[in-house]
């Protein structure tokens, strides 16, 4: 009967050890990739993540940059982004951001004119 408790013991202790390895290796949520727009690849799903939680006034030109992106109205896209960068409001690292996605959008223009019209 020893052995039995023993077994059940170590058992026990072994399955509430897997539990809490289980628990411990969350991940955290990963941006999702860059889009690809005539094969440059566009980083904006970056720039929202930089730009999560700011204020409303800020996340307008956030939404401009996306909404014009999507429509192929490239220069405006960079109108939005150039109000972002020169924005006093904008801290160092989300300029960053916003001057990688302006560089990455002069690309687009130069690939493919300043709108897909």
């Amino acid at each position: 009967m020893n052995n039995i408790g023993t077994i059940a013991i170590r058992c026990f202790a072994l399955s509430g050890l897997l539990l809490v390895v289980a628990g411990c290796g969350k991940k955290q949520p990963t941006t999702p990739p860059a889009y690809e727009v005539n094969g440059v690849k566009v980083d904006v799903p970056k720039l929202q993540e930089a730009f999560s939680g700011s204020p409303p006034e800020i996340q307008a030109d956030v939404n401009q940059t996306t909404l014009n992106l999507r429509y192929g109205m490239y220069e405006k896209s960079l109108m939005a982004l150039d109000r972002l960068a020169n924005n006093p409001a904008v801290n160092d690292t989300q300029k960053k951001v916003v001057n990688d996605l302006i560089e990455q959008m002069k690309q687009l223009i130069a690939k493919g004119g300043p709108s897909r019209q």
